[in-house]
């Protein structure tokens, strides 16, 4: 399982991150994840450890391999030992002393890689859970930033939309066009334009009339 150290170092990258998402969605500059990312970029690679257990691997295989062929070896010699004319009794002292001097290889420091092994890619599972996270909590900013700026231009075609109608409202309150109407200032301007256009074409009709006569 997960040792209490790596437990507590999984739980501040965890606290770091989501302090440093709450600290971007805020706008607050802060680095933690930038600092975050460079650290886990710069890890060293784990290809020296994979090394080092499979050469460990290999050494305890020869190992095995190593005794297995010395016990056959001493199957063996126990067919001669038998065959021979010492009593059963020294035989059987003789290979318990050489059991004895065999040496028997320690498995304690394969289970303890085997145990780092599974630690390392959990450890790699989780970061990469973090590395989703965050890819996540980007994608969320942006889509964020995207909204903003849509509700930014709405807002500054309302405010020119005010601008325009408060223009409109100064022009006709400057203008005193409630005066203006209630005089029907534009009804007199229309009877003087149609006037001068009737006195025109009474103008016209005379020069017409008066070239008539002449011919």
């Amino acid at each position: 399982g997960i040792t209490y150290e790596l437990q507590e170092r999984i739980d501040q990258i965890e606290r770091l991150a989501m302090e440093g998402k709450r600290m971007k969605f805020g706008e607050v500059q802060d680095e933690v994840v930038s600092r975050l990312m460079d650290g886990l970029q710069k890890l060293q690679p784990e290809s020296n450890i994979e090394t080092a257990t499979s050469r460990l691997i290999t050494a305890h295989s020869a190992l095995a391999t190593h005794i297995l062929n010395e016990a056959r070896s001493l199957q063996k010699l126990t067919v001669g030992l038998y065959s021979s004319n010492a009593p059963p009794e020294e035989t059987a002292d003789i290979l318990s002393d050489l059991f004895k001097l065999v040496p028997t290889p320690q498995m304690e420091p394969f289970h303890e890689l085997s145990s780092l092994r599974l630690l390392t890619s959990q450890l790699i599972s989780q970061l990469s859970l973090i590395s989703d996270s965050l890819h996540m909590a980007r994608q969320s900013s942006i889509a964020a930033n995207r909204k903003l700026r849509v509700a930014r231009e709405v807002c500054a075609e309302w405010k020119g939309e005010l601008e325009a109608a408060e223009r409109g409202r100064k022009y006709i309150d400057e203008g005193d066009w409630v005066g203006k109407c209630s005089r029907r200032e534009a009804a007199r301007v229309c009877v003087e334009v149609m006037e001068g256009f009737e006195s025109f074409c009474l103008g016209m009709e005379k020069d017409m009339q008066t070239m008539i006569e002449v011919q």
